[in-house]
C-alpha cells in the first residue's frame, strides 16, 4: 500500500474543508477503502486519508412520529441488534445483519455500507496482478463484462455515469446511443428530440460530417463498428420533414435581442439555441443566400442545397430573422450592432484566399470562388486540363467538380505524404476512384504560361511539411523538379478570416478571434465568436459545437445566471441480445461513376427498416456491474432518505436518486451524514431475502426487500426492491401493481413474482439469476401474505 497522510476530522465541517485540498478519500469502517487502497484498483490514489469516526454525535437510532434518523456512522452490528429496528423496520436489521461477517458488521457503519465501491472484477482488478483494468467506470472506453464474464452482473441492463466513447469523440457531444435507444423503441419523435439537443442541422451533418463517433463506436471491437451518420441522416431528413411538430417552441420571450454575423453552421447553431431559449434573433450574412459554407463551398452531390434552403426556413419558421446580402463593415458595423443588440454573435468562417508568393500566383484561381461559382450556376469547366493545388477536401470538391463539368484530366498536387492528407480518408479513395490523379509531396514553384495563357506549373519535391514542433514549415529538395501540364491552376491551401469590422476584437497574428474555448467570449463584453473565425479551419460538427457553447455563454450573459447543468439520474439502458451476434455494417453506396453528376447527391439514403436493423446494433454503452449494498435495497423499499452535507450546503435526497450516479450522488466535498426513514402504516409488512453462494460472507446474487400494507385480507400498498440485478436497487413496480388490491396468496406471488422478472435483459453469461430472482420475490411475497396470519 502507498503511503499516504491521515487526518482525522474533528467536525462535518471540518472534514469537508479537508477534502479540498488535494487528492483525498474518507474512511470510517474502512472495510471497504482499505482494500481499494491495497490493490491499488484505482488510476489516482489519495494523498490523505481523512478519518471522519473522530466526528462526534453520528452514530445515533432515533425515533419521533415521522419515523427513524440513523447517524451515518451508526455501526451495522447496533442496526442488527437495535430493538427499535427489529420491532419496526426489521427488514433493515435484516439487511444489516446479511452484510459480510459479525467482526466486519462491529467495523463497517451504515454510510459507508451505503457508499461502498463498486462489486465488479474488472474494476476490482487489483494493480499487482497484470496491472489495474481501466473499465469505463475508470475512464476507460468501454465495459468490458458486456462481452467477456459477467456471470455476478446485472440482468436488467446498465447505467450510464459518464459519456459513451462515441459521444466523446464528437466535438457536438451529441447522445448517441440515447437516440439509437428510441429507434430501436421505434420512436423516431424522441430520438429527433434527442439529436437537436447537440446538433439543429443533423440533415446536413448526416451528409457531410466525418463522424468521428464512428471511429471510437466500440462496437468496432467487437465486429465493425455502427453506421452512425447514415442514420443521423434519415433522421435529420425525418425532421426537416415533419419540423413544425419535432422543433420545440420557443421558450418565453425575454425581449432580449442578439445580432448574428455570418450563417455557415456556428451561426445557425447559435442562433437555434438561443431562440429556444427566448430570444430574438436576427442573422446576418453578405451573401444572397443563407448557409454559408454549406450553401456555397460544399457541393450538391454531397450536400443538396435544398436541404440547406429547407433548414433555413425551420430556423425561419421557429421566429429566427435572416438579413442577407447586408456586409457588416460597410452596410453596417459591429459597433451599431453592440448599441442596437443586446449581444453579438461572430461566425462569419474564413473566405478570404490565402497568397504564398508563389511566382505567377495572379494567373491561378482560389478554390472557394469556383466552389461558389459553381453553386451559384456555373455549368462549364474552366478548362480541359486541371491541376489543382492542396490535399484537403475543398482541393478534391475543385478536381471533382471540374471532372464532372467537363474536364478532361484532373490532378492534385500537395505538400503531405498520402497517408498525411488533411483531406477525409474515404473523400481520398472517392477522388481516386474518379481518377483523379493524386501527387503526394510536390508543393507549387512556378506558374508556366506561353503567350500569356497558363500551360502548366512546376512542381517542386516536399521533404517535410513540419518541423520537430510540429509547426508548419515546409522543406524542399531544390534538385527535384517536374511539371504538370494544365490549363487552368487552382489554389485550394488554406483560407484567412476578414476582420476589419471587428473593432476593438483582439485577434492573433494568424487573423483569428480570441474567444475562451468553454464561451466563446471575446475580451468584448456581449460580444462572442466561434467557427473557422476564432480556431481555424474545423469540420462543420466543431463549428456547430462552437455555436452552441456561446449561445450557452450568451443566454447566461443575457440573463445574468449562472448554467446549471443538473445530476439527474438516467434510466436503466436497455441492451439487445442482437448485440452478441457478429453482423456487418450497413454501408452506404455511390452510384456508378459514369452515372454522377454535378447537382445529383451521390449517395442515396437508406430506408427505415435498414436503420432499424443498424441501429439494433448499438450495444447501449454503459456499466453493468451491480450495486452490493444489502442495507440500500432496505431502505429504498422503506422509502428511505439520505441527508448529505458539503461545500454547497444541506440536502436530503431519496436513496433511489443517491444510487442514480456512479458510485453515488455525492460531490466533491460532501459526507452522509444521516439516514432517514418514514414511520410505515400500523400493520406494515416486511421481509428481506437474501441469496448468495455461502452462508455468511458473500455479496448477494440476489436480494429482494418488501414492506406491503394490508387491510383485511387485502394489499393496501406495496413496495417491492430488488438488490444484486442492476447498477442500483430496482424497484420492481410492475409487479407491485400486480399485488395492490389483491390478496398475497400463492397465485398472486407467482404472478408478481412473473412480471417482476419480465423486462430482464440478461448477458451471455448471467441468464441463470433470472429464475433465482422470481425464486426469491415469489419467496418474499409468500412470506409477507403469511406473517400476519
Amino acid at each position: 500500500m502507498k503511503p499516504f497522510k491521515h487526518k482525522d476530522a474533528k467536525t462535518i465541517n471540518e472534514a469537508i474543508a479537508l477534502q479540498s485540498k488535494g487528492k483525498t478519500k474518507l474512511i470510517a469502517g474502512g472495510t471497504d477503502l482499505l482494500g481499494i487502497l491495497k490493490d491499488k484498483i484505482l488510476p489516482e490514489y489519495p494523498e490523505t486519508v481523512i478519518n471522519i469516526k473522530t466526528i462526534p454525535h453520528l452514530d445515533y437510532i432515533k425515533e419521533d412520529a415521522r419515523g427513524l434518523k440513523i447517524g451515518a456512522l451508526t455501526k451495522l452490528e447496533d442496526i442488527a441488534s437495535s430493538p427499535i429496528i427489529r420491532e419496526k423496520y426489521k427488514i433493515l436489521a435484516e439487511a444489516a445483519e446479511a452484510v459480510a461477517t459479525p467482526h466486519i458488521r462491529t467495523m463497517g457503519t451504515l454510510g459507508g455500507n451505503l457508499c461502498q465501491d463498486v462489486r465488479c472484477w474488472y474494476y476490482r482488478s487489483p494493480n499487482q496482478i497484470g496491472g489495474r483494468i481501466d473499465c469505463y467506470l475508470k475512464g476507460g472506453i468501454e465495459c468490458y463484462a458486456l462481452t467477456r464474464e459477467n456471470q455476478y452482473h446485472s440482468i436488467f441492463g446498465g447505467l450510464r455515469f459518464a459519456e459513451t466513447s462515441c459521444q466523446s469523440a464528437c466535438p457536438g457531444h451529441v447522445i448517441i446511443s440515447t437516440y439509437l435507444s428510441q429507434i430501436r423503441e421505434g420512436n423516431l419523435f424522441e430520438a429527433a428530440r434527442v439529436l437537436l439537443q447537440n446538433n439543429p442541422i443533423p440533415a446536413i451533418t448526416g451528409r457531410v460530417c466525418p463522424h468521428f463517433c464512428e471511429q471510437s463506436c466500440n462496437r468496432g471491437n467487437f465486429d465493425e463498428s455502427l453506421s452512425i451518420r447514415d442514420i443521423e441522416r434519415f433522421v435529420g431528413d425525418y425532421i426537416l420533414d415533419r419540423a413544425d411538430e419535432v422543433i420545440e417552441k420557443p421558450g418565453e420571450s425575454t425581449r432580449k435581442k442578439v445580432a448574428i454575423i455570418g450563417s455557415g453552421p456556428a451561426g445557425l447553431a447559435a442562433a437555434y439555441y438561443l431562440r429556444l431559449a427566448g430570444h430574438r434573433i436576427t442573422v446576418f450574412d453578405r451573401m444572397e443566400e443563407a448557409g454559408g459554407l454549406l450553401r456555397y463551398v460544399i457541393p450538391s452531390y454531397r450536400l443538396p442545397k435544398d436541404i440547406v434552403t429547407r433548414t433555413v426556413k425551420m430556423l425561419e419558421n421557429i421566429g429566427i430573422e435572416f438579413r442577407l446580402k447586408v456586409d457588416i463593415g460597410k452596410d453596417a458595423t459591429l459597433n451599431n450592432l453592440k448599441k442596437e443588440y443586446d449581444a453579438v454573435f461572430i461566425g462569419t468562417g474564413a473566405w478570404n484566399p490565402i497568397s504564398i508568393g508563389l511566382d505567377g500566383e495572379e494567373s491561378v484561381v482560389f478554390g472557394l470562388g469556383f466552389l461558389a461559382n459553381v453553386q451559384k450556376g456555373i455549368k462549364k469547366a474552366l478548362g480541359k486540363k486541371v491541376l489543382v493545388i492542396g490535399g484537403g477536401n475543398a482541393a478534391i470538391d475543385v478536381a471533382i467538380s471540374s471532372l464532372r463539368l467537363g474536364a478532361e484530366e484532373a490532378t492534385m498536387a500537395c505538400l503531405e505524404k498520402r497517408e498525411e492528407m488533411p483531406a477525409l480518408p474515404w473523400e481520398i479513395e472517392q477522388a481516386e476512384e474518379e481518377n483523379i490523379k493524386i501527387m503526394p509531396s510536390w508543393g507549387p514553384h512556378k506558374v508556366l504560361k506561353s503567350n500569356g495563357k497558363v500551360v502548366g506549373m512546376e512542381l517542386i519535391r516536399c521533404t517535410s511539411v513540419y518541423d520537430k514542433s510540429g509547426r508548419f514549415a515546409p522543406t524542399y529538395d531544390e534538385n527535384v523538379k517536374t511539371t504538370v501540364e494544365a490549363d487552368v491552376v487552382f489554389m485550394a491551401v488554406g483560407y484567412a478570416t476578414d476582420l476589419k469590422f471587428a473593432e476593438g476584437v483582439v485577434n492573433t497574428s494568424s487573423g483569428l478571434i480570441v474567444a475562451d474555448h468553454e464561451t466563446q467570449a471575446t475580451n468584448v463584453p456581449g460580444v462572442f465568436a466561434g467557427g473557422a473565425v476564432s480556431h481555424g479551419p474545423a469540420t462543420v460538427i466543431e463549428a456547430i459545437a462552437a455555436g452552441k457553447r456561446a449561445a450557452i455563454a450568451m443566454d447566461a450573459y443575457l440573463k445574468k445566471a449562472g448554467n446549471d447543468k443538473g445530476n439527474a439520474a438516467g434510466p436503466l439502458l436497455k441492451f439487445n441480445a442482437e448485440y452478441y451476434k457478429k453482423t456487418k455494417k450497413l454501408k452506404a453506396s455511390r452510384i456508378p461513376v459514369n452515372k454522377r453528376t454535378i447537382d445529383v447527391e451521390d449517395t442515396p439514403g437508406f430506408g427505415l427498416n435498414q436503420i432499424k436493423i443498424e441501429a439494433n446494433r448499438c450495444s447501449n454503452c454503459g456499466c453493468v456491474s451491480v450495486n452490493a449494498s444489502d442495507t440500500g435495497v432496505a431502505l429504498e423499499a422503506l422509502n428511505a432518505r439520505v441527508k448529505i452535507v458539503g461545500a454547497r450546503g444541506t440536502r436530503t435526497i431519496p436513496v433511489a436518486e443517491f444510487f442514480g450516479s456512479f458510485p453515488n450522488a455525492l460531490e466533491e466535498g460532501d459526507i452522509v451524514t444521516e439516514i432517514q426513514v418514514p414511520a410505515l402504516r400500523d400493520g406494515a409488512r416486511q421481509t428481506f431475502v437474501k441469496f448468495r453462494l455461502r452462508e455468511a460472507i458473500d455479496f448477494a446474487l440476489v436480494s429482494v426487500a418488501s414492506v406491503v400494507s394490508i387491510e383485511n385480507g387485502i394489499c393496501q400498498d406495496a413496495r417491492i426492491v430488488l438488490g444484486a440485478v442492476a447498477p442500483r436497487p430496482l424497484r420492481a413496480t410492475a409487479a407491485e401493481k400486480v399485488l395492490v388490491g389483491r390478496a398475497l396468496d400463492d397465485k398472486q406471488a407467482a404472478a408478481a413474482a412473473e412480471v417482476a422478472l419480465q423486462d430482464a435483459l440478461p448477458l451471455e453469461k448471467n441468464s441463470y439469476k433470472i429464475p433465482i430472482a422470481r425464486e426469491m420475490v415469489q419467496r418474499a411475497i409468500v412470506i409477507l401474505g403469511t406473517s400476519g396470519k
